[in-house]
C-alpha cells in the first residue's frame, strides 16, 4: 500500500509521500482513505523528489465530500 497525492492538486499522483506508518495501517484506515497532510516537497540531497509529512502530526481523515470540497477550493485559489 502506498500513500499518494490525490489527482487534481498541485502535486502529481505519481509522487511518493513519506509520512507516518500508521496511515498505512489497514486495521485503522481502510484502503482508499484520504488524509489531509501538511507536507513539503524535498529531494533529500539531490535524490528523487518526494513529499514529506511529519509523523507526529495528527491524522486528519477526509470523507469523499470533504475531499471534493478541498479540491474545489484549491482550484479556485490557483492563479
Amino acid at each position: 500500500m502506498q500513500i499518494r497525492p490525490v489527482p487534481g492538486q498541485a502535486f502529481s499522483p505519481e509522487l511518493s509521500v513519506q509520512c507516518s506508518r500508521r496511515l498505512s495501517d489497514t486495521r485503522l484506515y481502510p484502503l482508499g482513505s484520504k488524509f489531509l497532510l501538511s507536507a513539503k516537497l524535498t529531494d533529500r540531497l539531490g535524490g528523487t523528489p518526494f513529499l514529506y509529512a511529519y509523523h507526529g502530526d495528527p491524522d486528519v481523515v477526509l470523507s469523499e465530500k470533504q475531499t471534493r470540497a478541498f479540491l474545489a477550493e484549491f482550484k479556485r485559489g490557483r492563479i
